[in-house]
């Protein structure tokens, strides 16, 4: 993203990779309406699926079931398991290592369906109960429309009944063979007791944070032993994320709405009309958390610290954004700047940062630093983990989100250094579908990231209202907290029926 001082516009999705047209289901999928994804949840995906009787399609996997990204009448093979006539087949769900029984305090199925009508056949979801040792009933298709692709949450009741022998078992089935059904989605998400949330047991531990020549950790930098590592983001159900044009220059309109979380500028102004601790203490005191938005891969002209930035380290424009530059960031010199940033956010009293145009790294020439792509990529994420451990230092409660580039998350380096994840442009685009080949391989990997146990905000940019209702039913399936809002984050939206009133 980037901020004008007269404006904002980020084109992010447009101006790289044309998110195109509408998806052939505009419609897009239904949710039943007395569903509500958990709260704060973890996501535990299928390890196993076991055929009992039946089959399911040929050279189709259980990674079919871990992530929902069909909608409508969609129908892309490898991205869902078809389910034969007769069919009974049981999944496999693991608890992660840093949770117990005992910490395991409400659960549900989340599921993503295509098939007939209850009426025309009848699909069961059972699990496995320790306790009463026998498969009870949690849900049918009931909820479903006919052959269309409808998301929807089913509660497992009593939940520790349904770890406290092993791993969590469900099993689909029907005893008619008069059609198949899909699922685009088959997961179980848990919520587990604060006081022993812990950290994912696969968060690792930062171990290449990088040199001092391509931004790595300063002696001032503290030590992750210092840092400490990413903890549960607790109370976060939804969020609003505004850029410029404050009422009177005030964060007066969001103290007063009933989101959890809010995305603010450090400054008023884009430059250096800072927000002060007493302004960002009154939002903390109605209940909200605040992110200080800004960027780590670029500088606009009007920022204050433009004039320190050498011209050997500016790269050439942002793409339709004139005013705006690329900048090496693994140049030692660029962390003064960041820095700065951070300090200002903690002084302020930011709960975290919100850290944008990581994207840089993937726009920018493969050849800048004299390396590769994938080069770019690792001093991006030296980046991140540099600006987490240095903030985390100073104290161990701050947040650390960067926003898109959600591929990182095949760095090792990457997981450890953040507490979450924002994403742009996650279904829709300034009202188009966002239905390219990237647009799906970034819900996939942002769905990587929250199955780690990390926070992900999915911000997508429409204005219809069946758009809107798109884009939240689908986040929330995914087990993402969503937003809606136009582009120009000029504006705190509240959109009636899917944000707090």
């Amino acid at each position: 993203m980037r901020v004008a001082a007269v404006g904002w516009s980020s084109l992010w999705c447009i101006a790289l990779f044309a998110c195109g047209g509408s998806s052939g289901s505009a419609d897009g999928p239904e949710r039943s309406g007395d569903a509500a994804v958990l709260a704060d949840a973890r996501t535990l995906t299928c390890t196993s699926l076991q055929v009992a009787s039946g089959s399911i399609g040929s050279g189709q996997t259980v990674q079919g079931l871990h992530t929902q990204t069909l909608s409508g009448t969609q129908d892309r093979w490898a991205e869902y398991v078809e389910f034969a006539p007769g069919t009974s087949a049981t999944c496999t769900y693991a608890l992660p290592a840093d949770v117990s029984v005992a910490d395991v305090v409400a659960a549900e199925v989340g599921i993503n369906y295509r098939g007939p009508l209850k009426s025309e056949m009848r699909w069961l979801f059972e699990a496995w109960d320790y306790a009463a040792g026998a498969w009870v009933l949690v849900g049918d298709n009931t909820f479903a429309q006919s052959w269309k692709w409808t998301a929807t949450s089913l509660a497992l009741t009593s939940p520790q009944r349904f770890v406290s022998g092993g791993p969590v078992q469900l099993r689909y089935r029907t005893t008619s063979t008069a059609d198949a059904s899909l699922l685009d989605l088959l997961v179980v998400r848990i919520q587990v007791s604060a006081s022993d949330a812990g950290t994912p047991g696969d968060a690792g531990t930062p171990t290449d944070a990088g040199t001092p020549g391509d931004a790595g950790t300063p002696a001032d930098a503290g030590t992750s032993t210092d840092a400490g590592t990413p903890v549960p983001w607790e109370g976060v159900h939804s969020f609003t994320y505004q850029l410029t044009n404050y009422p009177q220059g005030k964060l007066d309109t969001i103290a007063g709405s009933k989101f959890d979380l809010a995305i603010v500028e450090l400054s008023r102004d884009g430059s250096d009309d800072w927000f002060t601790a007493a302004e960002i203490t009154a939002l903390k005191n109605r209940g909200k958390q605040v992110l200080a938005y800004f960027e780590i891969g670029a500088i606009e002209e009007y920022r204050p610290e433009w004039s320190q930035v050498p011209a050997d380290m500016k790269l050439g424009p942002v793409d339709g954004w004139p005013d705006e530059q690329y900048v090496k960031y693994w140049d030692e010199r660029w962390w003064p700047i960041v820095q700065g940033r951070i300090d200002q956010a903690l002084a302020a009293g930011f709960t975290g940062c919100y850290l944008d145009m990581v994207v840089t790294y993937e726009e920018i020439p493969a050849g800048s630093a004299g390396t590769n792509r994938a080069d770019l990529a690792r001093k991006m994420v030296a980046l991140i983990a540099r600006i987490s451990q240095y903030a985390k230092a100073r104290n161990p409660a701050f947040k650390v989100m960067p926003q898109n580039s959600p591929e990182l998350v095949d760095d090792p380096a990457y997981l450890p250094a953040i507490d979450g994840l924002g994403m742009e442009d996650m279904y829709w685009s300034d009202d188009l579908a966002c239905d390219e080949a990237w647009c799906e391989e970034n819900r996939t990997n942002a769905a990587r990231v929250r199955a780690a146990g990390k926070l992900v905000l999915s911000t997508d940019y429409a204005t219809q209202a069946a758009h809107v209702a798109d884009a939240y039913t689908r986040s929330r399936a995914a087990g993402f907290v969503p937003y809606v809002t136009v582009r120009e984050l000029d504006r705190m939206t509240v959109n009636a029926g899917w944000d707090p009133q």
